[in-house]
């Protein structure tokens, strides 16, 4: 089967690519759509950050060459030994992050973990083989191209439980990429009042407003800080940062009230 397989910076190959035998555990997948996500490109970029090239990763046992994705959702189409609760044909999602599940969720992932598609072959090629414990069923009514949007949406959805957002609060998120459309959306559902989102991208403002957004500024017309001054009373309630960038963190510490809650998301999407 064809796979874009990462064998280092800069040098990513899409290739045949003979399947790993599948474990007793495991699932296999047969891939319907994949996200490319930021941490992807940083790999090609500048990698390997997590990819493991000399010695096997310590969650999943892979080293490079790696076959890249951990954003998708397909088809179950064989089942390992010992999985019995899962069916071939049942349309499912990945959640590719593993990790020693030996404390509680919030702090399990202080002590260490992996990724499907960085620490094992993941989701840019036709099949791939994947814990059972990682895998859910998608219900009938989300479609596989919804389903591969299922783990960055998660980022945004964790991001704001872990903000303690309040209904009626005032948020801003600096940067609408898709993680910081994704934080407009769980931030409108948690029932945020205001959201002023800023980015140098029309295109993206724009999307920004169809989702949720209640001001969409270009921030490199308008100064971040003075917009928030004029438009609301000593900051917002919560910001969210989702550039990355200095002057961006900058301006989030400024613009957050001073009894303040400042969620910084350096995913690398």
């Amino acid at each position: 089967m064809k796979a874009a397989v990462w064998y280092g910076q800069k040098d990513v190959r899409v290739e045949e690519r003979e399947l790993r035998p599948l474990g007793a555990n495991e699932v296999r997948v047969q891939v319907n759509w994949a996200g490319i996500c930021g941490t992807d490109l940083h790999e090609y970029l500048e990698g390997p950050i997590f990819i493991s090239t000399d010695q096997p990763d310590p969650f999943l046992g892979q080293t490079a060459p790696v076959t890249l994705g951990h954003e998708f959702a397909g088809v179950i189409y064989e089942l390992g030994s010992d999985v019995k609760d899962f069916e071939v044909g049942e349309r499912v999602v990945v959640n590719p992050t593993v990790s020693k599940h030996e404390k509680e969720e919030n702090v399990d992932l202080y002590d260490g973990y992996s990724f499907v598609g960085l620490g094992s072959d993941g989701g840019f090629a036709r099949y791939t083989n994947v814990p059972a414990e990682n895998i859910y069923r998608l219900p009938d009514n989300v479609s596989d191209e919804e389903g591969a949007l299922v783990e960055p949406t998660a980022v945004a959805v964790q991001a704001v439980k872990e903000s303690g957002l309040l209904f009626g609060d005032t948020v801003a998120i600096i940067g609408a990429g898709p993680i910081g459309l994704l934080n407009v959306i769980a931030a409108k559902a948690a029932g945020a009042s205001q959201i002023f989102v800023f980015d140098l991208s029309e295109e993206r403002l724009a999307k920004a407003r169809e989702v949720g957004a209640t001001h969409a500024v270009n921030s490199g017309k308008e100064n971040v800080e003075d917009y928030i001054a004029e438009h609301t009373e000593n900051g917002v309630d919560v910001t969210f940062e989702v550039a990355g960038v200095a002057q961006t963190l900058k301006d989030s510490i400024n613009i957050t009230k001073t009894t303040w809650y400042c969620r910084y998301r350096f995913y690398f999407w």
